[in-house]
C-alpha cells in the first residue's frame, strides 16, 4: 500500500495473523502516560493497558522507517511496563514468544545506542524461564548480545544492559549459556585492562559466576586462564581471593577438576602461589 511503511515479511505476517485479544481482565483500569518528552529525550508514548497495545508496540519497534528512535525507545520502555502489569503468558499477550523476540531483535540492530540498550532491557524482562531462553538462542539473538558487549567502550549504557542480560541468562539456565557471549566476555577480560575498559572487572566477575554453574563452556573457551591472568593484573586482595577461589573450587571437585588444564591453568596457579609465598617471606 502506498504511503505506508512496510515491515519485514516475517514480522508483518506475525503481527497480522493475530486476532483481537484482551490484555487485561475486566475491572482493571487503563493507564495513560502523557505525551511529550522527558529529560532524557525519550518520547512519552501513551500506554493503554485495556487495548491491544502490544501490537502497536511491536509494529513501531519493527518499522524501519517512519518512527523516530526516541519514539521506539518509548515503546520499548512501555513493553517492559506492559510485561510487569499483564504477565508473561502468551495467552494474555496475544502473541507467541517467537513473534515477540523477532520484533525485539530488530531493536538490537538499531543505529542508536539508546534503542539497542532498551531492546536488551526488554529482552531481559521477557526471559523468565528456560523455554523463552531456548527460543532466544534458536533465533540467534546471542550473536547480537555479543556484538553489544564488543561495541565501543563509550556505549556504557548499552554494554551494561548486555552484561545484565548475560547474568539473567546464567540465572535462568547456565547450561544453555551460549559460547558466542562467552567469547565476548573472555575477550574483554583478556584485553580490557590494557585498553582501560571499565567493564573488564564486570566481565571477569560474570566469567567466574559462569565457571561455577557451567564450567564446560568457560573451559572450552579458555576462560579459566582469563581468571588467573586477572589475578596478576589486580592489586585488590579481595578480588584476587575471589578469582583464585573460583579455580580452587573447580579443582576441589572430581567432576570439574578435568577442566583445569595442568599445562596451562595449574602452571599459572603454581607460579602465583610461589610468588605469594616469596612475598610473605620477605
Amino acid at each position: 500500500m502506498r504511503g505506508e511503511t512496510r515491515l519485514s515479511a516475517g514480522v508483518e505476517t506475525a503481527l497480522r495473523q493475530r486476532g483481537p485479544c484482551e490484555l487485561l481482565g475486566p475491572g482493571l483500569n487503563s493507564v495513560f502516560v502523557p505525551t511529550g518528552r522527558n529529560d532524557s529525550g525519550e518520547e512519552n508514548v501513551p500506554l493503554d493497558l485495556s487495548r491491544e497495545n502490544l501490537r502497536e508496540i511491536l509494529q513501531n519497534v519493527a518499522k524501519q522507517q517512519g518512527v523516530s528512535n526516541m519514539r521506539k525507545l518509548g515503546h520499548l520502555n512501555n513493553f517492559v511496563k506492559l510485561l510487569c502489569s499483564v504477565g508473561h503468558s502468551e495467552e494474555k499477550l496475544g502473541f507467541t514468544y517467537e513473534e515477540i523476540i523477532i520484533c525485539l531483535r530488530l531493536a538490537l540492530l538499531n543505529e542508536a545506542k539508546e534503542v539497542r540498550a532498551a531492546g536488551l532491557r526488554a529482552m531481559r524482562y521477557l526471559i523468565r524461564d528456560s523455554n523463552v531462553l531456548e527460543k532466544v538462542l534458536r533465533l540467534q539473538v546471542d550473536y547480537l548480545i555479543a556484538r553489544c558487549i564488543d561495541i565501543q567502550q563509550s556505549n556504557e549504557v548499552e554494554r551494561t544492559q548486555a552484561l545484565r542480560l548475560a547474568r539473567k541468562m546464567i540465572t535462568v539456565n547456565a547450561l544453555l549459556f551460549p559460547s558466542s557471549v562467552t567469547n565476548s566476555l573472555i575477550a574483554v577480560g583478556n584485553d580490557g585492562l590494557h585498553e582501560r575498559d571499565r567493564m573488564v572487572r564486570a566481565c571477569v566477575a560474570i566469567i567466574c559466576e559462569l565457571s561455577l554453574k557451567n564450567p564446560v563452556v568457560v573451559a572450552q573457551r579458555g576462560g579459566l586462564s582469563t581468571i588467573l591472568r586477572s589475578v596478576t593484573d589486580c592489586q585488590l586482595s579481595r578480588i584476587n581471593e575471589a578469582l583464585i577461589t573460583t579455580v580452587l573450587h573447580l579443582l576441589n571437585h572430581p567432576h570439574t577438576r578435568q577442566y583445569v588444564r595442568s599445562d596451562v591453568e595449574l602452571e599459572v596457579l603454581t607460579r602465583l602461589s610461589l610468588k605469594m609465598f616469596s612475598l610473605k617471606c620477605v
